[in-house]
C-alpha cells in the first residue's frame, strides 16, 4: 500500500503539468522560494520580449560603451526589452580602489562560466548559441535583438509584485500563458535588479590601478542576490492555452541601496538549450 501511495505523490506533479489552469494553491509541498502566498496579477501586456543581458565589471574600461549601447537600446525598443547587467569574473573584483563594493552574484558568476565569457563587456541575447559561442560584442547588440523580437511568439509572463516591509519580502505572482505547443521542458527564473548606484568605474581613458577612474559613475540594472534560479515551471511539453500559475517569495538582499530603484526580472528557459523564452519585469513599489 505505501509503495502505491509514493507512486500516486510522484506521478501528481506530471498530471498537474497537464491541466490547463494550474495553481500553486494545489501543491501539498513547495520548494524553498515557492509559496501559496498570492498578490494581483497588474502586468498583463501580450508582446514578444527579449533579455539582455550585459556582462561587465568595475575594473573594464571598455564596459561603460556597452552600457550605453544597452541604453540605447531601451529608450529605442522600450517595454519590448529586458536587461540586466551582470557583474562577474575578475573585472568584478573589489578592493580598495571601489570603496571595497561588491556586485558580484553567486548565480553570475556560474552564467559567466556556463556561457563561456571570458571577455568583458560581453553580451547574450535571448542566450541564443551562435557559431562562435553564446556571447555577442556590443557592436551586434542591436542586429540581434531585431532578429530575436521577430521571433515565434510562445507564451506570456503575466506579472504582480508587492513588497513586504515589515518581513522585508518581494511576493512575486506569476501567470505563465502558453500561445503556441510547446515541446520542450521549461525553467522559471525570478531575480531582481538594481538602479542608481553611483560607485567607481574605469573608462577607455584610464587603466586600473591608475587615475582618472570615475568616481560617480552611475549603475543600471544590477543583478542582485537572492534570486531564484533554474525552477522548474514545467516538466512535460505544455499545449497551447495552458496557464501556469506560479507564486515567489525573495528575502531582500542587504547590499540592495533603494527598494524603490528596484524590478523584478522573471524569465523561462528551454532547459535542454538554455534559449530564453520569455522575459518580463515589474517595478517594486
Amino acid at each position: 500500500m505505501r509503495k502505491i501511495f509514493y507512486a500516486i505523490l510522484v506521478a501528481m506533479p506530471l498530471i498537474f503539468a497537464s491541466c490547463d489552469n494550474v495553481d500553486d494553491d494545489e501543491k501539498l509541498v513547495y520548494p524553498q522560494g515557492q509559496t501559496s502566498q498570492q498578490t494581483a496579477i497588474t502586468d498583463t501586456n501580450s508582446i514578444q520580449r527579449v533579455l539582455l543581458e550585459d556582462y561587465t565589471g568595475w575594473k573594464c574600461v571598455n564596459c561603460p560603451r556597452a552600457a550605453v549601447v544597452a541604453s540605447n537600446l531601451l529608450n529605442k525598443y522600450k517595454d519590448s526589452l529586458v536587461v540586466m547587467a551582470v557583474h562577474c569574473g575578475s573585472f568584478a573584483t573589489p578592493n580598495v580602489a571601489n570603496g571595497n563594493v561588491n556586485f558580484s552574484t553567486e548565480y553570475g558568476e556560474k552564467w559567466c562560466k556556463d556561457f563561456g565569457i571570458t571577455s568583458f563587456p560581453a553580451g547574450l541575447i535571448n542566450r541564443t548559441k551562435g557559431s562562435s559561442g553564446y556571447y555577442i560584442a556590443n557592436n551586434d547588440w542591436e542586429s540581434k535583438v531585431t532578429e530575436e523580437m521577430v521571433k515565434t511568439h510562445l507564451m506570456d509572463i503575466n506579472l504582480g509584485v508587492a513588497y513586504r516591509s515589515q518581513t522585508n519580502k518581494i511576493l512575486v505572482s506569476t501567470q505563465n500563458v502558453f500561445l503556441q505547443d510547446v515541446s520542450f521542458p521549461t525553467l522559471i527564473n525570478v531575480v531582481v535588479v538594481e538602479s542608481g548606484l553611483v560607485g567607481v568605474q574605469a573608462n577607455e581613458n584610464s587603466t586600473y590601478g591608475t587615475t582618472p577612474l570615475i568616481k560617480d559613475y552611475v549603475f543600471n540594472h544590477v543583478l542582485r542576490k537572492n534570486g531564484l534560479v533554474d525552477y522548474s515551471l514545467s516538466s512535460l511539453a505544455v499545449s497551447k492555452g495552458t496557464k501556469l500559475n506560479k507564486n515567489y517569495l525573495l528575502s531582500v538582499d542587504s547590499d540592495i541601496k533603494n527598494i524603490n530603484n528596484c524590478k523584478v526580472i522573471v524569465f523561462v528557459t528551454n532547459a535542454n538549450t538554455k534559449e530564453v523564452v520569455q522575459v518580463n519585469e515589474i517595478a517594486i513599489k
